[in-house]
């Protein structure tokens, strides 16, 4: 359900232009204000948007003691709710107990619509004090579920229904007081979404089971979502694949993937549950998003060891697929002191790590790190399509050196993003997607990452060694910057490396704060609004050239193009 955004009024201003209240002290009439709708809440998300109901709806207003009210029909417009008659506080002054519905209930209302769904209704409640004003604000009366039918299985889909083992038998409007009945259940079924993702609308009870039933080209399966309580106005999220379908698909499936790649037993677990080997060359498949809570990332092991010596490690040799699949709400933290820490503290030369995102994530360092990010400490292989999304922090009070994806990257980072993260490292300096880079970094982005809080920074790199590469990468705008300006949108140290197609929009900070024996080429300022350069080409086409025009250079890659974007307004193309 999808609501227009619209300002919120909280007091109408009457018509006379003296009058400077919404009531004398003797009025007796009702003003009734108020459309935000609270979407469903979810336990792992860090932050709820809210919505408003559009000009132009239908709510049913309840009201007894100060107020009296009986499914009034109320129409929204502009700035507040308008009834048909005149609506009066009652004399006797006393408080107002109200219940207000959205969409209106008509006559003979059915809270189930033909096909058995459920319908989505929200609903506001409150006790006010006479001749206050009534301020609306709407939540949903039932709960959501979220099913993500992993990607091999929803292929072969037909259809899937939901049957859970309760249903509703009536609602006391007056009361916002629902009442169950297991003996006539409703079946909603589904066609087959190419997103994998459906959506039901279940009652807020205790003990609720739900019967799956797919249809799918290779047979029929069934399953249950064993007994469970859903808390009205909440939305839950579960994950389906086959018995015999590799992959992670929960966060328990990758707590044991991080201590069995590191050769550590985990239960009755194993690896050959979460991927496929051809020739010998393991790839690891994530299965849907996941999201973890804190008491689950403290049972992750960082994947890939190294001792403090770097020829003594046994890196991440294999290939992890997250399928453009996401991880939320990671939150990493060394528990020892270490050579590199994070969720993957080193990748070998022969490691891949593609087509992942991470989203929302939190890193706290408490220990001696030499290297540390939030994908990789080391990487000495190769990170394509990942990024790192949503609101993050990475607060650091040692002198480490923290990149935001990598902390030193030796071998290939294409096709990858850094954005809105917040480091907070005021004893040392940052990267927005490497602190070191002594390999490749391609095709790559930056955008409103925060390093007010350090001693300096770069968008892209902080420093780039010798015989190191950085080709066709560009920082959109940056949150803050440290001190005396100690900040460069791409590199903030180069030595004798490239520097090629790098575009930035900053106009009063360097593109490269310092450079030795380093070449650079096409290098461009933009105008964040337009996206064009001083002379009027669009970044989009400046990226997108090079692409063609340099690809061939680079067999062993795939570039993904460059596609118009929300914030920044220019993003890579997953596949």
């Amino acid at each position: 359900m999808k609501y227009l955004s619209i300002a919120i009024t909280l007091l109408a201003i009457l018509n006379s232009c003296t009058q400077e209240y919404l009531f004398s002290p003797t009025d007796s009439t009702v003003s009734i204000v108020g459309n935000l709708s609270v979407p469903f809440q979810d336990n792992t998300a860090r932050g709820i948007r809210s919505n408003y109901l559009p000009d132009g709806s239908r709510i049913s207003f309840y009201s007894s003691g100060g107020i009296s009210a009986d499914n009034l029909l109320l129409t929204y417009e502009k700035e507040g709710w308008n009834f048909p008659t005149e609506l009066q506080w009652n004399p006797e002054r006393s408080e107002a107990t109200v219940t207000a519905y959205y969409p209106y209930i008509e006559r003979d209302f059915c809270p189930y619509e033909k096909d058995g769904s459920l319908k989505d209704i929200l609903y506001s409640t409150g006790i006010f004090k006479y001749q206050s004003p009534i301020t609306l604000q709407f939540n949903h009366i039932f709960s959501q579920l979220i099913f993500q039918v992993n990607a091999r299985l929803n292929s072969h889909l037909e259809q899937i229904s939901f049957t859970p083992s309760i249903s509703i038998n009536n609602i006391d409007w007056r009361h916002a007081q629902l009442t169950y009945t297991s003996d006539k259940l409703h079946t909603q079924k589904f066609t087959k979404q190419e997103n994998g993702i459906y959506k039901l609308i279940v009652p807020p009870a205790s003990n609720i089971s739900i019967n799956i039933t797919l249809k799918t080209s290779e047979g029929n399966y069934t399953a249950q979502l064993t007994p469970t309580t859903f808390q009205q106005g909440y939305q839950y999220k579960y994950n389906l694949k086959s018995n015999n379908e590799c992959g992670i698909s929960t966060a328990e499936d990758f707590i044991a993937f991080t201590h069995l790649i590191n050769g550590e037993v985990y239960s009755n677990r194993t690896l050959d549950e979460f991927g496929t080997s051809n020739n010998g060359n393991w790839t690891y498949y994530l299965l849907n998003d996941i999201y973890f809570t804190p008491e689950q990332c403290e049972r992750l092991q960082p994947i890939g060891r190294i001792e403090s010596q770097e020829a003594n490690y046994m890196g991440f040799k294999d290939c992890l697929d997250g399928q453009n699949h996401s991880l939320y709400n990671l939150y990493l933290t060394p528990k020892e002191d270490m050579d590199s820490y994070a969720l993957f503290s080193c990748i070998d030369t022969t490691g891949i790590v593609k087509d992942l995102n991470i989203v929302n994530a939190s890193f706290t360092g408490s220990h001696i790190c030499k290297y540390e990010a939030i994908l990789a400490g080391r990487n000495n292989g190769t990170i394509i399509g990942c990024h790192i999304k949503g609101n993050n922090t990475f607060v650091e009070m040692n002198d480490n050196k923290p990149g935001g994806m990598i902390g030193i990257n030796k071998g290939c980072i294409i096709n990858s993003s850094s954005e809105n993260i917040d480091f907070q490292h005021p004893n040392g300096k940052v990267g927005g997607i490497s602190y070191s880079n002594s390999g490749k970094i391609l095709n790559c982005y930056t955008s409103e990452c925060n390093f007010l809080h350090t001693q300096a920074g770069a968008g892209i790199c902080y420093t780039m060694e010798p015989r190191s590469e950085m080709k066709n990468c560009y920082a959109f705008t940056t949150a803050g910057y440290p001190s005396k300006k100690k900040y460069a949108a791409l590199v903030y140290s180069a030595n004798n490396c490239i520097i090629e197609c790098g575009l930035s929009c900053d106009d009063d900070i360097k593109t490269v704060y310092g450079s030795y024996q380093t070449t650079l080429k096409e290098i461009y300022t933009y105008d964040a609004q337009t996206m064009k350069t001083q002379n009027g080409i669009l970044v989009m086409d400046i990226l997108n050239n090079w692409i063609e025009n340099n690809a061939s250079l680079y067999p062993q890659y795939t570039f993904y193009d460059w596609i118009t974007g929300d914030t920044p307004p220019i993003i890579i193309q997953q596949p």
